[in-house]
């Protein structure tokens, strides 16, 4: 089965656990106030991702010309798994470009910071912009704006809100620690309210959520304990989930049941880990 993924990591490492579908396509830091701005016409050449990547440097190249929702609906699949990660980032609206905004992340200014060096762009002015700034009009306008796009390709049982829960602390070394001033966290609440917003104009979606809270890995390949980073026991669990929505199963106690036997077995390693990454994100304030 066919998938496409609107969101972030947050849904694209569900599929890591299963090989019983392909994802078909999938974009990241498209953030919702940003997706409907005027663009910020650049050439692929001109995106840089901070690591440098041929996939982010695409992204970076959709968020840039607004064509990451564009890819979604053109790409055929039978599913759309859709999660809201990305709207903790801020934005930055273009002085100079009338109605141009782009997201606010390293690889975004990555990418600002190379075109810069350019002639024709080397003017251009960014306003910082906080998106919990926006009134509650504003949001429900964007939100509805959203789903209308997805509704014309997407029926709403074909639809996943993969719904936010990040972990609120980590273990390492048998010692408990809670994520604190962590920027990421401190937007959950923000991206609950969209998701609200979202079930309002889609009522009828699938809606992704779990009993139990993510288990953080703190030696999670993209680096470090973050309350987005989680253990294989857990993403599995979620995935499980995650297949019986889409096939109406209705094992979904059953899944539960086989979780909390797989914690209990394997909590006290878990705990017991140390962290061996030499990036960490523990003490995020703003962006990764």
């Amino acid at each position: 089965m066919k998938i496409n993924i609107f969101g972030s990591c947050y849904s694209r490492e569900l599929f890591n656990y299963s090989t019983e579908y392909e994802v078909n396509c999938y974009v990241l830091q498209q953030s919702l106030f940003t997706l409907f701005a005027n663009p910020l016409p650049i050439k692929l050449e001109d995106a840089k991702s901070v690591d440098n990547t041929a996939f982010m440097n695409r992204m970076m190249f959709y968020e840039f010309n607004k064509l990451g929702l564009k890819n979604i609906l053109e790409n055929e699949s039978e599913k759309l798994v859709i999660d809201f990660a990305d709207c903790r980032y801020d934005i930055y609206e273009i002085e100079n470009i009338e109605g141009a905004k782009i997201i606010y992340t390293h690889d975004a200014r990555a990418t600002f910071d190379n075109i810069m060096s350019q002639e024709k762009y080397k003017n251009l002015q960014r306003k910082y912009v906080s998106v919990t700034d926006f009134s509650n009009k504003e949001l429900n306008d964007i939100v509805q704006k959203f789903c209308a796009e997805i509704l014309k390709k997407y029926k709403p049982e074909d639809i996943i809100l993969n719904k936010m829960k990040m972990a609120k602390y980590y273990y390492e070394k048998n010692e408990k620690t809670d994520f604190v001033n962590n920027f990421h966290l401190s937007r959950e609440k923000f991206i609950n309210k969209i998701e609200n917003l979202f079930l309002k104009h889609i009522p009828n979606c699938k809606v992704l959520k779990t009993k139990f809270l993510p288990l953080a890995n703190i030696n999670h390949r993209f680096g470090g304990p973050h309350p987005l980073h989680f253990e294989d026991i857990y993403y599995q669990y979620k995935m499980n989930i995650l297949d019986c929505l889409i096939n109406n199963k209705n094992n979904m106690p059953q899944v539960e049941d086989e979780y909390s036997k797989i914690l209990k077995s394997n909590k006290k390693q878990i705990m017991a880990k140390e962290h061996l990454k030499s990036l960490d994100c523990k003490s995020a304030k703003r962006v990764d």
